[in-house]
């Protein structure tokens, strides 16, 4: 019973402690909303000005801060702070499922990579279904494994690289392996053929680094959506597309290869000589959704989106697995002893895919690496326009103290405060499978609280694909003994938000050399 928005009091009732609520009054004016957040905890320069977060994510110690400020904001003023004049972050657990129910989403960050109407930047709820249901029915568990044959193929070829390489004893870099492996699969999906990275290693590099200079770019994108296209076009005009920065020429580039892929499939020209199969997007152009959401721009936007995230985020978590399970000997010995445990059961010295996603311990190997790879490193915002929400600190300096948040406001977290959180994950930045084996109730909780894939009807629609080709690269390095080659734990440690999560400047990547096969 407390608070007012703007001049009119909202009763609630906190019998939970924190309660989604429709109040009974107008929603308030913007003067009014910011009024109210001027209770919420934290230092007073985020809440007047959103050049706080521009500076951390664009510039303080080479940019893509910000995550990391905000763990040290929440230790200093407790589970809820103000990291922008509008917005609310939380570092409460409790608070995951309020955050990510049926809401809108704010799409302030779509302007750094330009895929503004693409299903994952659809800020309408309604619009997002309709956009959501298209693609649905072509990432669930029975179209992946009817995907089982090539990707078997595409697994094969990854065993033929690392079987080149123990016969020359040359260092294989694993993270331009991966990249290829990932993009191969995602291109066959998407377009009905791949570029054959897996067989061009230099060009797999090539385009992994290109991607990491574009994905480099994108808090400066984000944060000055309107300069940075001004800026591109007066270059543009003036010298040519050579003159641009590097990360808006990369994003550029990428954007146009994409594009011209979906123009071969709108006029069925990729038919010709790219395989025999249909794909996801010859199906979504003859699919019953309007006209103007089988556009060349709008499918574009889609496109480029899938292909980026269901490259990089995977190739991230393969590569942070497959240090781990090289550096450290109980984990790929585990992992041995399990695939060989279920080959002897089945008599099969090649598991089937849905053999390989039951193994538990296989399985917890993939989350602990999710984890650590974090997913969308990036605040996750979300809003509702009719709905407030009542919160109750959970601890901290102001435990105890009750806040009403307005319908409209923003509310977001990152998952590195939820993925490092010290009560969840003990000692957070060890890698430990065994955190995930096992159905007692801290290891369920942990599962609800993995925001690797985000959470909520907005949920990263490829986690079953996902899934299913990281299984199988799995087990197939499993298959090789290797020893680091000029890699180290800064390799693969979170270090930059740029979307996703970006090691030490300079990293070269996951290095190996294969010195034998173990099966």
């Amino acid at each position: 019973m407390w608070n007012q928005y703007a001049g009119q009091r909202l009763s609630i009732s906190l019998r939970k402690q924190n309660t989604e609520v429709q109040p009974s009054v107008a929603i308030p004016a913007a003067a009014g909303a910011r009024q109210i957040l001027r209770r919420i905890p934290g230092p007073w320069l985020p809440a007047l000005t959103s050049l706080y977060s521009t500076y951390y994510d664009c510039f303080h110690d080479g940019g893509g801060q910000y995550p990391q400020k905000l763990k040290s904001l929440h230790e200093q003023y407790g589970p809820i702070i103000r990291p922008t004049p509008d917005e609310v972050h939380f570092s409460d657990l409790d608070m995951l499922d309020t955050i990510y129910a049926t809401r809108d989403r704010n799409s302030y960050s779509a302007g750094g990579l330009m895929v503004d109407q693409s299903v994952g930047f659809t800020e309408d709820y309604a619009h997002h279904k309709l956009r959501r249901d298209a693609l649905t029915p072509y990432f669930s568990m029975k179209a992946v494994a009817d995907l089982e044959p090539e990707l078997g193929m595409k697994a094969d070829l990854l065993a033929t690289i690392l079987g080149q390489h123990q016969r020359s004893q040359q260092p294989l870099n694993l993270s331009d392996v991966l990249f290829a492996y990932s993009n191969d699969i995602l291109r066959s999906f998407c377009f009905g053929a791949d570029n054959g990275l897996l067989n061009d290693l230099t060009e797999a590099r090539r385009q992994r680094e290109d991607l990491a200079e574009l994905l480099r770019g994108v808090p400066l994108q984000s944060h000055f959506k309107g300069l940075m296209r001004l800026l591109g076009g007066i270059l543009t005009f003036i010298k040519g597309e050579a003159a641009l920065p590097p990360a808006l020429r990369e994003l550029l580039a990428f954007r146009a290869r994409i594009r011209l892929d979906i123009e071969a499939v709108l006029s069925d020209k990729s038919n010709d000589n790219k395989g025999n199969g249909r794909s996801l997007f010859h199906d979504l152009r003859d699919s019953s959704l309007p006209l103007h959401e089988k556009s060349v721009d709008r499918l574009q936007d889609e496109a480029t989106l899938l292909v980026m995230a269901g490259t990089d985020s995977p190739r991230l978590t393969l590569a942070i697995a497959s240090f781990y399970m090289v550096r450290e000997p109980s984990i790929m010995r585990t992992l041995r002893e399990e695939l060989a445990a279920t080959r002897n059961e089945s008599q099969s010295s090649k598991l089937s895919l849905s053999s390989l996603l039951s193994l538990p311990y296989l399985g917890a190997i993939i989350q602990e690496a999710n984890r650590l790879s974090f997913g969308v490193t990036g605040r996750m915002r979300r809003y509702s326009p009719t709905h407030g929400v009542a919160y109750r600190a959970s601890y901290g300096p102001y435990e105890g103290t009750c806040y009403a948040l307005p319908p409209g406001t923003r509310m977001s977290t990152v998952t590195f405060c939820t993925h490092t959180n010290e009560q969840l994950f003990p000692d957070p930045w060890r890698f430990d499978p065994t955190r995930w084996l096992g159905q007692s109730d801290e290891v369920n909780r942990r599962k609800r609280c993995l925001m690797a894939f985000g959470k909520g009807h907005r949920r990263c629609i490829g986690v079953n694909l996902a899934n299913a080709s990281m299984s199988l690269a799995l087990s197939t390095l499993a298959m090789y003994d290797m020893d680091l080659f000029e890699t180290d734990e800064s390799d693969v440690k979170f270090k930059y938000d740029n979307q996703i999560s970006h090691p030490k400047r300079g990293s070269k990547g996951v290095q190996v050399v294969v010195r034998g096969k173990d099966v």
